[in-house]
Order: structure tokens, then C-alpha cells, then sequence
């Protein structure tokens, strides 16, 4: 069974900068980022939502973990405005490690997610999916998410 837990310290480090570099070359592969310029954009981007780790006001970094082994399958981050009256979560980041990928963990962490924002009031969840992960966007209809907005664009 999976759950998420906060994330210790050592494991944000780790996820951060694994993220950070990822995160460009997504920026990279879909056409918004210039490569020479990726990696610090993504840095300072990163840092902008997260200047107290994952201490910062309503961001919560979960690791996603297995109660019976302590085995960690990933990191799970979502921001809930815990201020505003309509409560709204939105993930900032999803990541399974490579090795536990196609094993339905990814859709247990989804799962665990709603209960959890559940308890915390929260009406609706969303997200941002780059339109060339075609694994996550079979993922997120499979559990329910749908599109509600659409960027296109071409090269010239």
C-alpha cells in the first residue's frame, strides 16, 4: 500500500536537483527554453516556489513510499493555498523513479493524493503535463483528470 509521507531534508536535495535539470530539458524538448538558458531558468524557477524547501507555505513535498517495505517509489509535490476559501491543490511535480515505473504506483500516489486533499477541504486538483509525455497524460485520464486547456504551436 502506498502512501506519501513529508519529505526528509537529504531526499529534497536530491529530488531538487534531479528535477531541476529534468525540468529544463523539458522546457528544452517542448520549444520554450533556449538549452544555453534552461538549466538556470529552471533553478531560479524552482527556487521561487520553494525558498524554504520543503518548509515553504503551502507547498507539501511528499515522498511516496510503501508502509509495509519503507520502500520510496518517488516525490509528489502539490501547492494548496490554505488561506483562500475555495481551496484548490495543484502538483508541481510527480516523479516515479524510473525502475518502479508501469507497476500502478503512480496510480496509488494519485489515489493516496485525493485522500489527502481530501482531509484538507480541498474541491478540485490540477496539473501541467508537457504534451510529449504521453505516459503521464494516459495516467492522468485513467485517473479521472481531463483537459481544460490546450497550447499549441508549431515551428517556422
Amino acid at each position: 500500500m502506498v502512501t506519501l509521507t513529508p519529505i526528509e531534508q537529504a531526499d529534497f536535495e536530491t529530488f531538487l536537483e534531479h528535477e531541476i535539470v529534468e525540468y529544463a530539458q523539458d522546457k528544452v524538448k517542448s520549444g520554450n527554453w533556449l538549452a544555453e538558458e534552461a538549466l538556470e531558468k529552471s533553478r531560479a524557477e524552482f527556487m521561487s516556489l520553494l525558498p524554504d524547501g520543503p518548509q515553504t507555505k503551502d507547498q507539501f513535498v511528499f515522498t511516496i513510499l510503501d508502509e509495509q517495505t519503507q520502500q520510496k517509489f518517488g516525490v509528489l509535490w502539490v501547492q494548496v493555498k490554505l488561506d483562500e476559501p475555495r481551496r484548490r491543490a495543484f502538483i508541481c511535480d510527480f516523479a516515479i523513479e524510473p525502475q518502479f515505473r508501469g507497476q500502478g504506483f503512480g496510480k496509488q500516489a494519485l489515489q493516496a493524493l485525493d485522500k489527502k486533499l481530501g482531509e484538507m477541504n480541498v474541491e478540485s486538483v490540477s496539473l501541467h503535463v508537457f504534451a510529449h509525455n504521453t505516459t503521464a497524460i494516459a495516467l492522468y485520464e485513467k485517473m479521472g483528470y481531463s483537459v481544460t486547456n490546450l497550447y499549441m504551436g508549431k515551428k517556422i
